[in-house]
């Protein structure tokens, strides 16, 4: 076995710490826009089900006296348009 110590952290030089951090910043953005998308598509959907409940005043077997007011809170909350 030779003598250097197994497990010894090795310590980075300023360039790769920066290196690191800017794949970092980079890998929380790609998450940040992955989480937006997925967003977004909630909202559409959201808007879709009010807007469908509101014009035909039913959605198939679904309550919707009850159900309407849920989804118009859940998308003001997430930042949709509470005017629909």
């Amino acid at each position: 076995m030779r003598s250097e110590l197994v497990g010894k952290p090795k310590l980075l030089s300023k360039r790769e710490l920066e290196l690191q951090e800017v794949k970092y910043i980079y890998s929380l953005r790609a998450e940040r826009d992955e989480l937006q998308e997925q967003l977004n598509t909630a909202k559409k959907y959201i808007e879709h089900v009010i807007g469908t409940i509101k014009r035909d005043g039913h959605l198939e077997t679904i309550q919707t006296d009850w159900i309407l007011p849920d989804l118009e809170k859940t998308l003001a909350a997430i930042g949709g348009d509470d005017e629909l």
